[in-house]
């Protein structure tokens, strides 16, 4: 299973590679940056891949909740809570709907995904004394990028802002 998903990940990066090359070549310089985030992301790749993600999915999400909301910087507290809030909501419908996300999460995900890179970068990185907030919306960040990377995988041919 692992050497399946090894080379259905290397086939995506060949891929890339060539049209990327393609589209230097054309003197064209088209934003990847999606799709590199996407090819290197949180993800399991190949035939398995979706029962895989999942099953991790459910396994995080499970070590997610019982944690209690830490404490955090109090001009970020109603961002972060309603963040939260958010996400647990489309997480929560993707198990409930066996690893099938409600259509309109498609932007949901992706603004909270924006917003949690951006806490994590700019309030609750290092050095700070919200080491626990960090560690909490690192997990969250690693859950939500699976479901993403699951539930919308990024195509060449649909390049979606994000």
């Amino acid at each position: 299973m692992l050497e399946l998903s090894r080379n259905a990940w290397l086939a995506e990066i060949d891929a890339f590679a060539d049209r990327r090359r393609l589209e230097k070549r054309k003197h064209r310089r088209s934003p990847m940056a999606l799709e590199v985030r996407y090819l290197h992301g949180w993800r399991w790749p190949g035939p398995e891949g979706h029962r895989v993600m999942v099953r991790e999915i459910g396994v995080l999400w499970a070590q997610h909740v019982p944690v209690p909301f830490p404490d955090v910087p109090s001009s970020e507290r109603d961002d972060l809570v309603e963040l939260n809030a958010a996400l647990a909501d489309c997480v929560s419908a993707y198990l409930r709907n066996n690893g099938t996300a409600g259509s309109g999460h498609k932007a949901t995900l992706l603004r909270c995904l924006r917003k949690l890179r951006r806490h994590l970068e700019r309030h609750l990185g290092y050095p700070s004394p919200f080491h626990d907030a960090y560690d909490y919306h690192r997990r969250l960040l690693k859950v939500t990028e699976l479901l993403v990377n699951d539930a919308f995988p990024f195509t060449a041919d649909t390049q979606d802002k994000g």
